[in-house]
């Protein structure tokens, strides 16, 4: 029988009466209806099984569709009026301190020049760049397409052929727009980076698809030097290279590499260190795993690059990131500001003609080395025709719902009897990598993978066959088909090389025991889908995002009308909608963000504009109504009193009677559910929040060794609870106790044994004296 404790709901129930619970008031602001009990596990609520296949919705636009056989400049022109008499056009101008009166006229003024095609000289084209709208993006295209007509605003303004046009514009107005473009202006986005322009760095670009061996030579040179970083997308894998540099698995360039075999994978519980270990410290975004301060090697995520360390070589790992709309900045700051003598870029081909652009000024040379997958990776003649039951040992089902995870979960394990890992986005890194870590041992029983699109990246699993469950996400309020680059990403993943031979199945074994992947669908309409997709050939990014820096913030903050300037939201806005950039080159965008924005100028009144910006660039949830008002909470704990007590902060959330439940359950009996799961991945999340902040300024978040502490019970349980929710959960479960009680914390024994190695040479220094 569960405790009442375990109930997510009540907690849920209890924190929205609470009147005391600042985040009400913010949340309802956000979202007008969560009234919705949490749904029974396994059970899909519409009353439909999980793993039917969803209708898609094409988002519909303002603007009419950009005929690609026709000039841009011809569109510009034709829907210029439609920009110019657009309510939120003029309301924008005034936001931005231009006098209302003037605005009209200046309105008037830009439409007549560009229907008088004054815009459209080839001449002009790279001042105004107009072939940006070549290149905008369907499901997002009425914002870009404004962006692109504002900014060609404040362009045309501030150039002197729009001087006779704008000589009944008072001077004072087209001076304050001069100001506020120049502000703004990053056209020349490399030289933001002097440090690195006085290099002449060698940038090599390991390009090719997944599982054909790019990273690896990558790596292969970071462990050759004698000053060098990796960095990659996720905790995850600077967790993995920094254990493998440290226990020697990867051959430094130069030496003989022996054979790949489909062997387990070695640890740091090893006896026997390896002649290729290298000392290599970690730091991301939560965590930091410090071997030795003297350490030659860092491997880290990409927004914790230093800019100011000179490396001999540095590894990018996903570099095809760089065109992400949220990320993508990081990728593009490691491109242009990394001091490296040599820059290993690592990731798909379609990142090449972006970075050669990014590129193409700053004196660098730059190589493009191909590769081609290193097993060939096959599409099933036959889909599973819906039935679940056909799941086999070595399989991977891929699904884009966390409810309908567990759900295939439940009914793959019901008809085949064989249990299942699960990895979704929510979960914790740790306990993603210890279902990786059941799912690749032969021996642990776990014998099929669910998941979500995170198996695509950061997790080395032994796949042998991906199951797409559906060729559709959920994403921008609509469910939309995935991209040629999301599905060859997802099914690369299976027959990684030296792990799997051909399928048993009879639909695609072959008679050689042969190295290869397979893909397929649950429902037969989709696989001529998959099939065409994994076809494709890439197709390249066609641009690179970049995000405010400190200097145009400060600036364009100094110039805008006090109301505005207080409101972090419309100064972020400014740099998109006036600054000119490079014709490849986007501002990073998330609809979350305004709300962010809202939440850090609500609750952090007072801060300086570099304290919220820090709370504004915190892993926060900002669809997640616990997190805001979490947040909210810090906010306002550092606001009044300069210390954040995290405690406080979730006092009523029931966070501890969950953990404290569940524990008692570990001890004895216990029946872990869907809802207990949710509140353990809300009370990770408040926890990692808190320790990310806690490393930015650790004198108000000052409680991280205590956090720290809490974060791993969590995982300790969320780990448990998995477990619980599989067939079987206590066949073999005293061995694993014992097992666990074996493992030796990793980074201790690291430390070890970089003790033990500088001993060795302390003596040999010795014995020559």
């Amino acid at each position: 029988m569960q405790p009442p404790s375990l109930r997510l709901g009540a907690f849920y129930f209890q924190c929205r009466r609470s009147a005391t619970t600042p985040w009400i008031s913010i949340t309802k602001r956000y979202r007008s209806t969560k009234n919705s009990k949490p749904a029974t596990p396994g059970v899909w609520s519409n009353q439909r099984a999980p793993w039917s296949r969803p209708s898609v919705h094409i988002h519909q636009n303002t603007y009419p569709p950009i005929d690609p056989l026709n000039p841009t400049s011809s569109f510009f022109e034709s829907n210029v009026s439609r920009w110019s008499t657009h309510p939120q056009s003029s309301s924008r101008l005034a936001l931005y301190g231009v006098p209302s009166q003037d605005i009209p006229a200046l309105l008037n003024a830009f439409t007549s020049a560009v229907q008088a095609k004054e815009l459209s000289s080839p001449e002009l084209e790279d001042y105004y760049t107009l072939s940006r709208l070549a290149h905008v993006q369907s499901h997002d295209s009425d914002r870009e397409i404004d962006i692109i007509y504002s900014t060609t605003f404040f362009a045309w303004v501030s150039h002197p052929s729009s001087t006779p046009r704008l000589s009944t514009i008072p001077q004072k107005t087209t001076d304050h727009i001069l100001q506020l473009a120049q502000a703004a202006d990053r056209s020349f986005l490399h030289e933001e980076y002097p440090a690195a322009r006085k290099m002449h760095r060698k940038v090599i670009m390991h390009v090719g698809p997944t599982n054909s061996g790019k990273t690896h030579h990558a790596l292969r040179a970071l462990a050759a030097s004698k000053r060098g970083v990796y960095a990659g997308p996720l905790r995850l894998l600077a967790h993995e290279v920094w254990e493998r540099l440290n226990l020697g698995q990867i051959v430094p360039l130069g030496m003989d590499e022996p054979p790949i075999m489909p062997t387990p994978t070695p640890t740091a519980t090893d006896d026997a260190p390896s002649p290729h270990a290298r000392v290599c410290n970690m730091i991301t975004g939560e965590e930091q795993k410090i071997i030795s301060p003297d350490a030659p090697l860092l491997s880290c995520t990409v927004e914790m690059l230093n800019f100011n360390t000179r490396y001999q070589v540095a590894v990018v790992d996903e570099i095809q990131m760089i065109a992400d709309p949220q990320r993508g900045s990081g990728w593009t700051s490691a491109v242009l500001g990394l001091l490296a003598e040599e820059l290993h870029l690592c990731g798909e081909e379609t990142a090449v003609p972006v970075v050669q652009a990014l590129l193409k000024d700053t004196g660098d040379e730059v190589i493009i080395r191909r590769y081609q997958r290193l097993t060939p990776l096959r599409v099933e003649e036959r889909s599973l025709e819906g039935d679940l039951g056909r799941v086999e040992k070595g399989d991977c089902i891929v699904t884009f719902k966390r409810s309908s995870i567990f759900a295939i979960k439940k009914e793959v394990e019901r008809k085949t009897g064989m249990r299942c890992a699960v990895v979704y986005g929510r979960l914790p890194p740790e306990i993603r990598s210890e279902q990786a870590a059941l799912f690749n041992d032969p021996g642990s029983g776990y014998d099929v993978m669910v998941g979500s699109d995170a198996i695509g990246m950061g997790l080395n699993l032994k796949i042998r066959r991906i199951i797409f469950e559906s060729l559709t996400k959920y994403s921008a309020g609509a469910f939309q088909p995935l991209s040629t680059s999301q599905i060859k990403q997802i099914a690369g993943r299976a027959g990684r090389y030296g792990q799997h031979l051909s399928s048993p199945s009879s639909s695609s074994s072959s008679s050689a025991k042969e190295h290869c992947g397979y893909a397929t669908t649950l429902h037969t309409p989709d696989l001529p889908l998959l099939s065409t997709a994994l076809s494709k050939p890439f197709k390249p990014v066609h641009h690179a995002h970049v995000t405010f820096s400190s200097t145009t913030f400060a600036a364009l903050r100094s110039l805008l009308p006090p109301p505005a300037a207080g409101s972090t939201k419309t100064v972020l806005g400014a740099h998109a909608y006036i600054g000119r950039l490079p014709r490849f080159v986007r501002y990073t965008y998330d609809a979350q963000v305004d709300q962010a924005c809202e939440c850090v100028d609500l609750y952090g009144g007072g801060m300086t504009v570099r304290e919220r910006l820090k709370h504004l660039s915190a892993p926060v949830g900002w669809r997640d109504e616990v997190m805001i008002g979490v947040m909210a909470r810090f906010l306002g704990m550092y606001k009044d009193r300069q210390e954040v007590d995290y405690w406080e902060a979730i006092r009523d959330l029931g966070f501890m009677d969950v953990l404290e439940g569940v524990e008692g359950a570990m001890r004895g009996d216990g029946d872990p559910t869907n809802p207990v799961l949710s509140t353990l991945e809300s009370f990770h999340k408040t926890a990692v929040m808190y320790i990310w902040l806690s490393y930015r300024m650790p004198v108000v978040y000052a409680q991280q060794e205590v956090v720290v502490g809490v974060k791993r019970r969590v995982e300790g349980a969320l780990e448990w609870c998995l477990e619980g929710m599989t067939m079987g959960r206590t066949e073999g479960g005293e061995n694993k106790e014992k097992e666990k009680e074996k493992k030796v914390d990793i980074t201790m024994r690291l430390r070890a044994l970089v003790l033990e190695r500088q001993g060795t040479k302390d003596k040999v220094k010795g014995m020559d004296t």
